[in-house]
Order: structure tokens, then C-alpha cells, then sequence
């Protein structure tokens, strides 16, 4: 069993918004390819006070910006798996490439017979196996990588493009991120007995039935909710988001 996190002053992969006296849940918030913990830092301010908001930072960003990030699937969870505390009952919110990650950290946590997530929030990707994409893009060229991500998904900053000092800083961890999509195969293992909700953007361009297909790896409640918005809805639509965030966790 991991350490309690509440053993550590502060693990290097975690950020919180702020330090929560007696919380009864902690939810895990896992962010998109080339995001980071500041995605989810401020949600804190929006739930209960006994809920522990816990964004997760990957290697290669923040204040892990001098560690080599991950390039594949299974070390990243490795790792994760290795980190999770299991004090308190658990919540998993993974968006777009952290949707792979809350559900293969899930699915890793029920294999090794260890304390899962009561529920788990999949936001914003397509069932594992359903991206067939052609060739990939993490090797691409600086602005021909970015152009890609921003047809498909939208949501490149500018300053990207326009600050090469943030760029050298950004790309490699965005990069791979991407070639660990890329190379993301999901395992054929039995489906992961865990209550899960998918979410997904009304203007986004993953088909419904590329959510709803997130049944066919799973054998707890299913549930789906759609949100006005494209791949980044749950920005504008965060209080809403986090209502059901809420009633779900209880």
C-alpha cells in the first residue's frame, strides 16, 4: 500500500489549491496532451470543503520541468500507480489524453487487487481503439505539430508561436504526450468494474458513439452527459461540470 499522502509535505507530481484539514474524498484531476496541473489547481475553490482536489503533474512540466516525460503508456502508470495515496476514497476526472491515463491507472489499481476509484469521470476521448489515424504527429515539425493539434482539438495558446523561449520549453513535453497516445495500445483484459461517467463536448468532433463505446471496456454503471462546447467545453461549462462532479462523489 503507498504512503499516505498527507506523510509528504507536497509529492512532486500532485499540486493542490489549497490544504484541506479533514477531507473524506480525494479526486484526482488528470489533464490533456500538453497540459499540465494548472488546469484543474482552481477547482478546489468550487466543490466542498471535505473534497481533496488533487491535479496531477506529469514529468517534463511545472515544477518537474527538468524530468524526461513519459513516452509510453504503461511506465507513466507505473509510476502513478506507485504514488496514489489510499487514505481517503478515491475519484478519478481524466480530459482527452488523461482519460487514458485515469482509466489505465484504474485499471491497473483493480489488477493489482489495491483500493480503486469509487467512480471515474472520462472526458472528452474516444473509446480505447476507435483513433485510426494515420502516421503520427509528435516527430512532426514545430508548426506543422502544432497546426495538427490546433485542426483537431483547437486550443494551442498563441504565445506558442509566438515566444520560441516558451516553445523549446513547452513542445517536449507536448510532443510526448502525444506520441504516448500514439503509441497507446489498450490491453485485452477483462473489462474494469468501476461506476464511470463519459463527458464529452456537443461541438466536439468525436462521435457519440465513440464515447458511448467506453461500455464495451467497462462492467460498472455507465452513464453519459453532454455539455454545450467543443474539446475544451469544460472550461466555460466548469460549474456545471463540477455540479456533477459533486452529486456524483456525494
Amino acid at each position: 500500500m503507498s504512503t499516505p499522502l498527507s506523510d509528504f509535505e507536497e509529492p512532486r507530481w500532485s499540486v493542490r489549491g489549497e490544504h484541506r484539514a479533514n477531507p473524506r474524498l480525494r479526486l484526482y484531476c488528470f489533464h490533456h496532451a500538453g497540459g499540465s496541473a494548472a488546469e484543474f489547481t482552481r477547482w478546489h475553490r468550487y466543490l466542498p470543503q471535505d473534497i481533496d482536489v488533487c491535479a496531477v503533474q506529469l514529468p517534463g512540466r511545472g515544477a518537474r520541468i527538468k524530468e524526461r516525460p513519459h513516452t509510453r503508456m504503461r511506465p507513466l502508470v507505473a509510476e502513478l500507480a506507485g504514488q496514489i495515496s489510499t487514505d481517503l476514497p478515491m475519484v478519478f476526472f481524466g480530459h482527452s489524453f488523461g482519460a487514458l491515463v485515469a482509466f489505465e491507472l484504474t485499471r491497473a489499481l483493480v489488477e493489482s487487487d489495491g483500493p480503486a476509484p469509487r467512480h471515474v469521470f472520462l472526458s472528452a476521448r474516444p473509446a480505447p481503439g476507435l483513433v485510426t489515424r494515420q502516421g503520427s504527429i509528435h516527430d512532426l515539425p514545430e508548426d506543422e505539430f502544432l497546426d495538427v493539434v490546433e485542426r483537431r482539438h483547437g486550443g494551442v495558446p498563441a504565445e506558442l508561436r509566438e515566444h520560441p523561449d516558451l516553445r523549446a520549453m513547452v513542445l517536449p513535453y507536448f510532443r510526448a504526450d502525444y506520441e504516448v497516445v500514439e503509441t497507446y495500445r489498450t490491453a485485452a483484459a477483462a473489462p474494469v468494474p468501476v461506476p464511470v461517467t463519459v463527458l464529452g463536448g456537443a461541438d466536439d468532433r468525436i462521435p457519440l458513439e465513440q464515447l458511448e463505446a467506453w461500455q464495451e471496456h467497462l462492467s460498472g454503471p455507465f452513464g453519459l452527459r453532454m455539455f454545450p462546447g467543443g474539446h475544451f467545453y469544460l472550461r466555460p461549462q466548469r460549474s456545471a461540470v463540477l455540479d456533477l462532479v459533486r452529486a456524483v462523489a456525494g
